[in-house]
């Protein structure tokens, strides 16, 4: 029997007595991390009440980070990294009325005027920039990985988590919503930096 014959009887051995495409052999041979395989899951029932229970009101966040001595004890405080080398990851609870949104690139934004009087800048996608979520979230770190390609996979499977929340939401101007994000930062923020949601809800 020739070998080519061989490889075609283990393909569709392996795939249940169907042809499967070079990729999907190759998952099947090596699969993805069992991470990937629940991340919707993931982030309703574990990413989402984890940022929910952190978050701090944007002005009560931005007083005390302001407040704070330095920015390593404000990181411990009021935020969270899994490694000294990350930047801080920091929650925050944003309600007021949307005042703009921004479609004309992929990486859109919509601007809340929070209830305090502070402009806050939403993202909104379809593109959700950054890695905030994941590197928020304290069920996973890179360690669960060790494979930087796949790290990065991760994170962009819990942006489009967001994204398709926001899809779904079609923000407007005047539109009142509450909203529970992270932004991350290296060092005390001047001003607010761009939030990525986890979880948006009209008032």
């Amino acid at each position: 029997m020739s070998r080519g014959l061989w490889l075609m009887i283990a393909v569709l051995t392996l795939a249940g007595c169907r042809i499967v495409s070079r990729q999907q052999l190759a998952e099947l041979k090596s699969p993805p991390n069992a991470k990937m395989a629940d991340v919707h899951q993931v982030f309703q029932q574990k990413i989402v009440p984890q940022l929910a229970s952190e978050a701090k009101p944007l002005d009560e966040l931005m007083k005390n980070l302001t407040a704070a001595k330095d920015f390593d004890s404000a990181c411990a405080k009021f935020g969270y990294r899994a490694q000294a080398e990350n930047p801080c990851v920091f929650a925050v609870l944003v309600q007021g009325a949307v005042e703009d949104v921004n479609t004309g690139s992929r990486s859109g934004k919509m601007t809340i005027k929070d209830v305090s009087g502070v402009s806050a800048v939403v993202q909104i996608g379809p593109i959700i920039r950054g890695t905030a979520l994941r590197d928020a979230y304290q069920g996973a770190s890179y360690q669960d990985f060790n494979d930087q390609v796949l790290f990065g996979d991760y994170g962009r499977a819990i942006n489009n988590q967001a994204s398709d929340q926001m899809k779904a939401l079609q923000p407007k101007v005047g539109d009142k919503l509450e909203v529970v994000g992270v932004f991350s930062s290296w060092d005390i923020p001047q001003t607010v930096p761009d939030i990525t949601p986890a979880r948006v809800t009209r008032q």
